[in-house]
C-alpha cells in the first residue's frame, strides 16, 4: 500500500513533457471529459488508472499523433456526426482504439472498418454487406450505425461509460458483471482482483480516456507538432446519387479525381463498378467539388459495364511468362494484374505468385437487398 501511495505522489509531481499534467487547468479539462462520459471526477485519483496512464503514455502518444497525421481528413467527419447526433466527442477515441481509424481494418474475428463491426451486427443496424459493397467501410454510414448502437446501449444501461464497456464485451457480459459486483460504479467494475470484466474490456476504456486526455491537451499537441492543432478543421463530404452498373473509373473522371483518390472517398465499393441494382446507389465526393460534380453528372451519359464478379485465382509465374501472355491466357487485362498485385513496372519473376481476378459468365444470382429491422431498437448483443 505504501508503494502505491508513493507512486501516486510521484505521478502528481511529474511534469515532464510526456506525462499528462496535473495543473488546475488540466485537472478541470480532464474532469470535464470524465463527466461527458458520466464518470465521477474522482476517478482521476484512481491509482490503477494512474499507473496505466503513466506506463503506457509513450505508446498512446505515438499512436494518437500518427493517427491524427495520417487520418486528418477523417477525424473532422466523425466529429461533425457526433456533434450532430449530440453524443460526446470522446467517442472518436473509441474508434481510434478500435481500428486506428483504418477504414480497411479487419480483426482476427472478421470485424471490419473504423468501428469494427461484425457482419450480423452491422446488418441489424442497417448496413449493407454483399458481394458488391460493404458499408462497414463507409465512414459516414458506419459512424451513424455506431452512434445508433451506442445510444441503444446507453438506453439499456443509463450511462455512457457503461455503453463503452458493453460495446467491447457485449451487453450480456456487462449485465452479468454488474449483477455479480452489485454495482455499476466504474472503479468496482474495473477491479483487477475481482475481474468482473475481461482484461481487454478493462484496458479498452482506460485507453479511450488516455487518448481523450492527450488529444485535448494543447501543450502536448504543440510539443509534438503544432500543426496538429489545425487537424480538426472541417473536411466534409457530399453524397451524390450514381446509376447502377457504371464504372468507378468513369465516375472518378467525371468528378475530376484520380482513381486512387476516388477510392479513398468510396472504400465501400468491393469492385470497380457500382452495384447492378434497380435503383441508384451513391458515391461520396469532397464538399468543395460537389456542385461541379452534380452538374457534370446531369450532362454525362455513363455507359453500363459488365458487373460479373470475378473469382480469385493464384497463378505461379513460369519461365517464358510475361504479363501480356498471362493476361491473354486468362482473358483479363494487364492493368488488372498490375493493380491487384501492386506491380508498378512490367517485370515479373519465375515462381512469383500473382493474384488473378477472372470473370465467369455463370455467376449465381446475388442477393443485394438489405432489409432494415422493423424495430429501430432491435437488441444487439455483440459487434
Amino acid at each position: 500500500m505504501k508503494k502505491k501511495f508513493l507512486f501516486f505522489t510521484l505521478v502528481l509531481l511529474c511534469l515532464n513533457a510526456k506525462a499528462l499534467q496535473f495543473t488546475p487547468e488540466h485537472y478541470t479539462q480532464q474532469a470535464q471529459i470524465l463527466r461527458n462520459l458520466d464518470i465521477e471526477a474522482n476517478y482521476l485519483s484512481d491509482m490503477i488508472f494512474l499507473e496505466f496512464k503513466e506506463s503506457s503514455m509513450d505508446m498512446h502518444s505515438k499512436t494518437l499523433v500518427d493517427t491524427m497525421r495520417e487520418f486528418y481528413k477523417i477525424t473532422p467527419i466523425i466529429r461533425k456526426i457526433l456533434e450532430k447526433e449530440n453524443i460526446p466527442q470522446e467517442f472518436l477515441y473509441l474508434a481510434v482504439v478500435e481500428s486506428g481509424l483504418k477504414i480497411h481494418s479487419v480483426s482476427r474475428t472478421k470485424a471490419v472498418g473504423v468501428w469494427q463491426f461484425m457482419k450480423p451486427t452491422a446488418q441489424t443496424l442497417g448496413l449493407r454487406i454483399d458481394p458488391y459493397v460493404d458499408e462497414r467501410r463507409d465512414l459516414v454510414k458506419s459512424t451513424h450505425a455506431a452512434i445508433a448502437y451506442l445510444k441503444q446501449l446507453k438506453e439499456q444501461f443509463g450511462k455512457w461509460y457503461l455503453a463503452i464497456l458493453a460495446y467491447n464485451c457485449g451487453d450480456g457480459k456487462l449485465r452479468q458483471a454488474i449483477k455479480k459486483a452489485k454495482s455499476d460504479d466504474l472503479r468496482v467494475l474495473l477491479d483487477p482482483d475481482k475481474k468482473y470484466l475481461p482484461l481487454e474490456t478493462r484496458i479498452f476504456i482506460r485507453k479511450i480516456l488516455t487518448m481523450a486526455f492527450l488529444a485535448n491537451n494543447n501543450d502536448f499537441l504543440i510539443s509534438q507538432d503544432s500543426a496538429l492543432l489545425n487537424y480538426a478543421l472541417s473536411s466534409e463530404v457530399k453524397k451524390i446519387p450514381v446509376p447502377p452498373s457504371v464504372s468507378l473509373r468513369q465516375l472518378a473522371k467525371v468528378a475530376k479525381m484520380s482513381y486512387g483518390e476516388f477510392k479513398r472517398y468510396n472504400p465501400h465499393f468491393n469492385h470497380d463498378f457500382t452495384p447492378p441494382d434497380k435503383k441508384d446507389y451513391y458515391m461520396y465526393v469532397p464538399l468543395s467539388k460537389s456542385v461541379a460534380v452534380e452538374n457534370a453528372m446531369k450532362k454525362v451519359k455513363l455507359a453500363k459495364v459488365d458487373t460479373t464478379i470475378p473469382h480469385t485465382k493464384i497463378y505461379i509465374v513460369k519461365q517464358g511468362d510475361s504479363l501480356y501472355t498471362i493476361a491473354r491466357k486468362h482473358k483479363i487485362s494487364v492493368e488488372s494484374i498490375k493493380e491487384y498485385n501492386k506491380i508498378k513496372g512490367n517485370l515479373i519473376n519465375i515462381n512469383q505468385k500473382l493474384v488473378l481476378k477472372i470473370k465467369e459468365n455463370n455467376n449465381a444470382k446475388i442477393k443485394t437487398t438489405q432489409k432494415l429491422p422493423k424495430d429501430s431498437h432491435t437488441k444487439v448483443v455483440s459487434r
